[in-house]
């Protein structure tokens, strides 16, 4: 069984010192210890602090009272394999880097594609599944390729790599952001948005679900793989969450999950 330890807090000079001091005798003592290996810094001890959204359906969201979705599912698989009790949180997608930054949680499965703005804030794991960025429309909509819109209206949640590449790439008129993706869709059907980006699986899940009258406009407009982040400098909770991860799809418990909620294997 993997052991853990909580992540130390600020503490007085002396204590730091001693703290040191007692850091420097152990590594001399562990020189001539094969073992290796080391304790990932936690925020509690035996028990891991994830965060996500909980408005990106089906990846995280609420059912009732109770958080669901592949991300939670996948959060929960971790867990177990790393033998810890599970605490999730939520919160804004553009605020869950900031609660890393803060102590708040020890690891965001929020389906967030590493960046290189977010690469300087957190650090990541191994991707753990792989989609596209894909505009969505009305079916009657004459769209057959985003990048040929006529100066549209396009909806996105606030904080994603989808209003950024919109932003960089110049493909709306006018970008409105959204606190969720599930929004963002609400608005093209009813007709207040020409469109809406998202994750290519999020919005044929929505579309499914709420028997939404939209339609994939084009393929993909770009490929992404989201990562679990922690933060920077978490090296050993990072290795151990690679680990799990790498576990977890061998022993079948990803793909098990993977098929819940999108009858595929998404790795």
């Amino acid at each position: 069984m993997k052991k853990f330890s909580t992540r130390p807090l600020r503490r007085p000079r002396a204590a730091l010192t001693a703290a040191l001091t007692t850091t420097a005798l152990l590594g001399l003592a562990a020189c001539g210890d094969d073992a290796g290996g080391g304790d990932s810094a936690l925020l509690n001890d035996g028990e891991i602090v994830v965060a996500m959204s909980g408005e990106f359906r089906p990846f995280s969201h609420f059912d009732g009272n109770d958080l669901t979705g592949f991300d939670h599912d996948i959060a929960a698989a971790i867990a177990e394999e790393l033998d810890l009790e599970l605490k999730t949180e939520t919160g804004a997608f553009d605020t869950l880097i900031q609660g890393i930054k803060s102590e708040r949680y020890d690891v965001l499965i929020a389906s967030m594609t590493p960046t290189e703005e977010r690469d300087e804030q957190v650090d990541f794991s191994d991707p753990y599944y792989s989609s596209g960025a894909t505009m969505f429309v009305k079916n009657d909509s004459d769209c057959q390729d985003p990048t040929q819109m006529d100066d549209p209206t396009v909806g996105v949640a606030s904080g994603t790599t989808y209003q950024t590449f919109l932003e960089e790439e110049g493909l709306a008129g006018e970008i409105r952001t959204f606190s969720s993706d599930v929004t963002a869709l609400e608005d093209v059907d009813t007709g207040r948005l020409d469109g809406a980006m998202t994750d290519r699986l999020v919005g044929l899940y929505q579309i499914e679900q709420a028997d939404r009258d939209l339609r994939p406009c084009g393929d993909p407009l770009y490929t992404e793989e989201p990562a679990f982040a922690v933060a920077e400098g978490n090296t050993e909770l990072l290795d151990d969450l690679n680990e799990a991860l790498a576990e977890i799809k061998e022993n079948g418990t990803y793909a098990e999950v993977s098929e819940k909620w999108f009858g595929e294997d998404i790795s």
